[in-house]
């Protein structure tokens, strides 16, 4: 059930919701903060009354300070207590949220977070990362021939990199085989509105809260496909049968316009299937069309090199990305997104970089705009490398095309518009004037030969974090 390419779905255009989040610097009143991923989250937890399937990598209070999530709780806590006010409204309801056992550090330290979920009857899947292939090709042969039977997680052995405390030897040592499921998406079901999904790139992790994100809301039977990806990592983590049923009726689907001929149709891809979407869409590519990227990671060769071919056909490639300054507090090299991009840009990609103050910009989405009139837009949780899109990390995305003139695509232009710098119409959300959103190439251009091979070498290895 991984590396999963849904058959394409029709989508109600009402039904379908683009969302952002950002944080921009430069105005006179200092940082500007616009928050939708995680109200709409608790919005459709709040009205579930069928079901809740969440699965978000990251659910925790570590890697550095957790600013308040609007005027309340930490954003971790506030993505806990809606599960938590959920299951009291509806008590037989089925919530369950799978996760990564990062959040844990491997059964290093307790998570009180999930120990309340539990004790109110929700259940918490924690993935079994073991059934997956490994990508750090240097230390996970070794782990698994000789270490992974070896030690316990609990201890006060190393430092908890993440957080605070400390950690014993296997749960150091699995840490270091660098896979995860890096999934990010909700479903829920309600009787008035039928099936709902959501895919992000945005985690409900306190320390994460400020992170530039995106986001698709949508019904219809593209959230069945949705739900059918998430069995697969409930059956591989638990071994036992998925407890909701997947209904397919169409009355199951929403309540919502039905889509109509020349409509919208969408996709559900997970893993390596992500990216063969993506490698068809850019070769798809011809004089005259545009794709706007907006992206945390980006080191997938196979994808750099077919951008600098389409520019060569004349088509129009606007890349975005965070300059891999800042991390939870601490410094980074800028790898592998400068080296990416030096490449790019000397092959006549259009390369500006988000303007972080702290935060990172954490999107992940491709907006295609063909000549034909037609639009695609593909977002969610993966980063644009080997780790995310060669069945390596558990990933989904959600792939939308149709006629440019339905809304949803007005909405992403608007967004991509805007953090690349240029002025849209009537404003951006109500963002004050004077905003710094993004800058030159030439202020994070890295052109070191030692840097180009490191991440050359952390690239085909794994031997990364990215």
């Amino acid at each position: 059930g991984l590396d999963f390419r849904g058959e394409e779905k029709p989508v109600p255009a009402d039904s379908v919701r683009f969302l952002a989040d950002v944080t921009a610097s430069g105005g006179d009143e200092g940082a500007w903060i616009h928050q939708e991923i995680f109200e709409e989250v608790f919005e459709m937890m709040d009205r579930a009354d069928q079901f809740i399937v969440a699965d978000f990598f990251l659910i925790n209070e570590f890697a550095g300070e957790a600013p308040e999530f609007g005027n309340g709780p930490t954003l971790s806590e506030s993505f806990i207590e809606s599960l938590i006010r959920a299951r009291h409204r509806v008590p037989g309801m089925p919530i369950i949220l799978i996760t990564d056992p990062l959040n844990e550090l491997y059964g290093g330290v307790d998570q009180p977070l999930f120990d309340r979920l539990t004790e109110v009857g929700v259940e918490v899947v924690f993935t079994d990362l073991r059934k997956l292939h490994d990508s750090n090709l240097v230390f996970s042969p070794i782990w698994r021939a000789f270490f992974q039977w070896w030690g316990i997680p609990r201890g006060d052995l190393f430092a908890n990199p993440i957080g605070d405390g400390r950690i014993g030897l296997s749960a150091m040592l699995e840490m270091l085989n660098f896979k995860a499921n890096h999934r990010k998406v909700l479903m829920t079901g309600r009787g008035e509105d039928g099936l709902r999904g959501l895919v992000t790139s945005a985690n409900p992790h306190s320390a994460s809260a400020l992170h530039g994100n995106v986001a698709l809301r949508f019904s219809g039977p593209l959230a069945v496909d949705l739900l059918e990806s998430e069995r697969a990592v409930y059956q591989m983590s638990t071994g036992r049968d998925f407890p909701i049923e997947i209904e397919r009726s169409p009355a199951a689907f929403s309540s919502a316009t039905p889509a109509q001929p020349g409509g919208l149709v969408g996709r559900v891809l997970t893993e390596r299937s992500i990216k063969r979407e993506l490698l068809e869409r850019i070769r798809s590519l011809a004089e005259g069309d545009r794709v706007d990227l907006a992206l945390f990671y980006f080191s997938d060769m196979d994808l750099r090199d077919e951008l600098a071919d389409a520019v060569s056909r004349g088509a129009t490639i606007r890349l975005l990305m965070d300059p891999n300054k800042d991390g939870f507090g601490r410094k980074k090299n800028g790898i592998p997104n400068r080296q990416v991009g030096f490449w790019l840009s000397e092959r006549g990609v259009d390369v500006r970089w988000y303007r972080t103050s702290g935060e990172q910009f954490h999107s992940k989405m491709a907006h295609f705009h063909f000549g034909t009139g037609e639009d695609c837009l593909i977002l969610g949780s993966a980063n644009w490398t080997r780790r995310n899109l060669n069945n390596l990390n558990l990933e989904t995305v959600i792939s939308i095309a149709g006629p440019s003139a339905f809304p949803v695509f007005g909405e992403a232009e608007d967004y991509f518009s805007w953090v690349w710098g240029d002025a849209v119409d009537g404003g951006y959300k109500g963002a004050p004037e004077g905003l710094i959103t993004s800058v030159p190439f030439e202020e994070f251009r890295d052109s070191s030969t030692m840097r180009r091979i490191l991440y050359w070498l952390m690239e085909k290895t794994g031997a990364s974090t990215f």
